[in-house]
């Protein structure tokens, strides 16, 4: 099932829990930032239960719980391109993001 042109219900979905709640902002912007870098756009994880959150040693408070972040591969999106798609945290190794979220404040960290 789509939940946007791109994206389906199971990419964004928690991988423990098969919930996909996810706020309809992210995926504005994960369809925006697909159409700037012209290629499909891989979710390696988007909403996550405070559970699996747990399991995955995510922050207590991680944006991916509230359904306001995904994690995406490396080497395809720069911060530029993500910043203009509307994302307001970014989390990145190497120069690419490998986290964006809609946060109500701009933030970035440096993943090692």
């Amino acid at each position: 099932m789509r939940i946007s042109k791109h994206f389906t219900y199971q990419e964004l979905a928690c991988r423990h829990c098969g919930i996909a709640a996810v706020d309809p902002v992210l995926v504005c912007c994960l369809e925006d930032l697909r159409k700037r870098i012209g290629q499909p756009l891989p979710v390696i994880s988007g909403y996550r239960c405070p559970q699996h959150n747990r399991a995955v040693g995510g922050a207590p408070r991680s944006f991916h719980v509230l359904g306001q972040a995904a994690d995406i591969p490396r080497g395809l999106v720069r911060p530029a391109v993500a910043t203009a798609a509307g994302f307001r945290g970014l989390g990145t190794r190497d120069g690419w993001v490998t986290h964006v979220d809609v946060r109500p404040h701009p933030a970035r960290w440096v993943y090692s």
